[in-house]
């Protein structure tokens, strides 16, 4: 009920729907999924982080943890998503089950991450994208400029200049429309695949000692010292990396590099009010999404241990390529278009490795304007963002605002002595994805009649199996928010032995940024409801039923 002397918004929105078409398709909701995953990113992280930097861990066990993990959280949002099909993800579901100042809370923390998160993939682009590309290429052709030039891109200002380029050509896309957008997106992930299938087949029909004599082969060439191979291992033990006999606690740990990816499998859950058939789509596509990278992923990443040697993956990658007169590590893009020893095979490896290395950046920039337009069209931002092109049926505004943070937080993130990391904002995630399994546990009993009319309505005995699988996704989640908090890499650990201290240097700060970041939402949201009660508005009545279409 509205409170005494203010009056709810017209309808639950202040205008009869949001303007958005639902032009998504089984494909190309599929294809954002797996994107948004990125099942390249994600080896370049296993392969170059677990071997270097966790002693005992294998690498096939922490995609199988991580999997593990994940995979409740992403039927959490699935069910969720069928049962209420509107765009906001969690903005919809927790504010309609828990209420609008905590679904505030839960969205507004992963905009706000979402927005510092367009920096790191817009970088990765030059950095895990055409670095190797142009490195790789001179490399194999003996070229030493294309050699010079991926080094150059691997630079804080070479990324910096890319990226934002990259972010502009996006933004640009995205106002032109949703189905343009997806047309472009499944030709890509197209060229992305084949490259995929390629660096199988190469892997597949090469042996260890082939590649050996490959890379010392190519490398001696182009550096003129023999013995590459030997010389990287002997690098890196002289400068500290060490081997270990397996260990469960170390495989576990390095979780954080996979999950980072694979959880955002659920990504099409935040355009839910711009997916064709969500009762059906979005049930199957999330946990498909999540099933498939990890196959692929575990596949190319035993590949690499059988032909290029786990040994010598955490040795190139704990020097950071310093031993080959490289400026950065080399993926396994590159290490793979060696084993090919053609210059072509090597092409297609790493140039369709350009659709992969930036590949979270379209979701983030899509589901966090979505998130301003529902913030906009409810009242609790200014109207002005929640503005959509009747010609594209696109938010230009908040698509706008979103570029201009992303190009911000690419700035941020390039700055060698930045204090924003690549990890340092999953915590964050986190804590938005308790909330969402705390919404799924409670939807059949605090919103019945949304629960009963859904596709989803299903019981085991009298328990309602979305209750289960929140409940699930709830005890997931926090087991991952302990292991962040124990990877030494994360920026967050409370490890003192492997952080020198506490919390370690800035640790401690960028712990508390996550909080803070978490809670202001609910603060928003409180302001928000003040100045509209002065102008005699309700905003909670805002919350009372499912959003428009």
């Amino acid at each position: 009920m509205a409170a005494e002397g203010t009056k709810p918004l017209e309808g639950v929105f202040a205008r009869k729907a949001t303007g958005l078409v639902r032009e998504g398709n089984a494909a190309s909701v599929l294809v954002y999924n797996i994107n948004f995953v990125s099942i390249g990113l994600m080896l370049v992280f296993a392969l170059i982080m677990v071997p270097a930097f966790y002693p005992g861990a294998n690498v096939e066990g922490t995609f199988l943890g991580a999997f593990i993990v994940v995979i409740p959280t992403s039927m959490t949002f699935a069910l969720l998503a069928a049962a209420m099909p509107r765009s906001g993800g969690d903005y919809v579901y927790v504010s309609r089950v828990l209420g609008p100042q905590w679904g505030m809370m839960s969205s507004l923390n992963n905009t706000i991450w979402w927005i510092l998160y367009g920096g790191v993939p817009s970088a990765f682009f030059a950095y895990y994208g055409l670095t190797p590309l142009l490195r790789g290429l001179g490399v194999l052709a003996n070229n030493a400029t294309l050699i010079r030039y991926g080094n150059d891109l691997s630079t804080p200002t070479g990324a910096f200049i890319v990226g934002t380029i990259l972010i502009i050509i996006l933004v640009t896309i995205f106002a032109i429309g949703l189905n343009f957008y997806f047309k472009i997106q499944n030709v890509l992930f197209g060229v992305a695949m084949l490259g995929l299938i390629v660096t199988i087949g190469v892997l597949a029909t090469s042996s260890h000692a082939g590649f050996i004599s490959a890379f010392d082969h190519y490398i001696g060439r182009a550096t003129g010292h023999g013995g590459a191979y030997g010389a990287v291992i002997a690098a890196a033990h002289k400068g500290g990396f060490k081997t270990a006999p397996f260990s469960f606690y170390w495989t576990l740990i390095p979780m954080t590099w996979i999950y980072l990816e694979l959880v955002f499998n659920q990504s099409s859950a935040y355009i839910g009010g711009e997916v064709k058939r969500p009762g059906k789509i979005q049930l199957w596509s999330m946990p498909f999404a999540a099933i498939f990278s990890t196959g692929v992923a575990m596949l190319i990443a035993w590949l690499m241990a059988r032909v290029v040697g786990t040994t010598f993956l955490g040795a190139v990658s704990y020097n950071g390529g310093a031993a080959m007169g490289f400026a950065s590590t080399p993926v396994y893009t590159e290490l793979t278009a060696y084993a090919a020893k053609n210059v072509v095979i090597g092409f297609i490896i790493t140039f369709s490795f350009l659709f992969w290395s930036y590949s979270w950046l379209p979701g983030q920039i899509l589901n966090s304007s979505r998130n301003l337009l529902a913030y906009g069209i409810d009242g609790i931002f200014p109207a002005w963002f929640g503005k959509v092109s009747e010609k594209r049926h696109t938010p230009v505004n908040a698509l706008i605002v979103m570029g201009l943070g992303s190009i911000a937080a690419l700035w941020l993130y390039t700055r060698p002595t930045g204090p924003f990391k690549t990890l340092t904002g999953i915590f964050g995630f986190i804590l938005s994805f308790l909330m969402v399994s705390l919404a799924a546990m409670l939807l059949p009993y605090k919103q019945r009649q949304v629960w009963e009319n859904s596709a989803v309505n299903w019981r085991i005995g009298r328990i309602p199996v979305i209750s289960i699988v929140g409940a699930l996704s709830f005890i997931a989640c926090g087991f991952m928010a302990w292991v962040y908090l124990n990877d030494p890499l994360s920026g967050l650990s409370v490890v003192p032995q492997h952080t020198g201290g506490l919390f370690g240097y800035q640790t401690f700060a960028m712990f508390i940024l996550n909080i803070v970041i978490w809670v202001l939402g609910w603060v928003v949201y409180m302001i928000a409801k003040a100045v509209r009660a002065r102008q005699g508005i309700d905003l909670d009545a805002t919350y009372q039923e499912l959003p428009a279409e």
